[in-house]
């Protein structure tokens, strides 16, 4: 981001983000860093207020500066917490867990308080969190992909509330990328999961692994099947 004017733009990934949020009173950015994506929210109007929370001071003064430049003190108030610890039990209608990793993400939501709205924007191991979300009765309402530079970026939609599930391996590593995405971001996005798999069997095979390497090869198989199913 250059200059600190109220049109400032959100990155891609945090654009999808914010496409993901409905709109409410009070907003939660938890990991806020440089409380971006509330100011952006609380500017547009689709949120009247926000809390900015970060676990660590110097993000946490990040954010400071750039609430300060933008006159936002009055409406989005900067904590210094772990995970959703900051959070009053129904203080927030939505909240968004993006950069982190998708166990990081799934351990801030076991301990709570969870909002009515969650949107989450795991950088790695997103299959974790997918199989913690629906094993634990979370809804994921929707998922979108975010191509940004090389990488391509999922972003969930998800609420308490729904009935608990276990999952399979490929469907930890699908979810509903294949229904909720064009075909040819879908397909990348699995072609790089299918080939994480392909080395991790190969590697396998020849340290003479032949359960793991097999096991590995089972989820790259399950997934093409899934594939083919959309």
């Amino acid at each position: 981001m250059t200059g600190m004017d109220r049109d400032f733009t959100l990155s891609l990934r945090l654009r999808a983000v914010y496409a993901l949020l409905e709109g409410g009173e009070t907003f939660a950015d938890i990991g806020t860093d440089h409380a971006y994506l509330p100011a952006r929210l609380v500017l547009d109007g689709k949120y009247r207020r926000a809390v900015a929370s970060d676990v660590a001071p110097g993000p946490l003064e990040n954010a400071r500066r750039t609430v300060d430049a933008l006159g936002l003190a009055d409406r989005i108030e900067l904590r210094l917490a772990p995970g959703l610890a900051g959070l009053r039990a129904g203080e927030a209608d939505a909240a968004a867990i993006a950069g982190m990793g998708g166990e990081l993400i799934a351990a801030i939501l076991e301990e709570g308080p969870v909002p009515p709205l969650l949107v989450l924007q795991p950088m790695t191991r997103e299959e974790k969190l997918r199989r913690f979300l629906l094993e634990s009765g979370f809804r994921v309402e929707e998922e979108k992909l975010v191509r940004e530079g090389k990488r391509i970026y999922t972003v969930m939609k998800a609420r308490p509330g729904g009935e608990k599930r276990v999952i399979g391996e490929a469907e930890a590593v699908v979810g509903r990328v294949p229904e909720d995405n064009p075909k040819e971001l879908a397909a990348a996005y699995l072609a790089k999961k299918k080939a994480v798999l392909l080395k991790a069997e190969r590697g396998n095979a020849a340290a003479g692994n032949r359960e793991a390497a097999g096991f590995y090869r089972t989820v790259r198989e399950e997934i093409e099947e899934y594939e083919k199913s959309f």
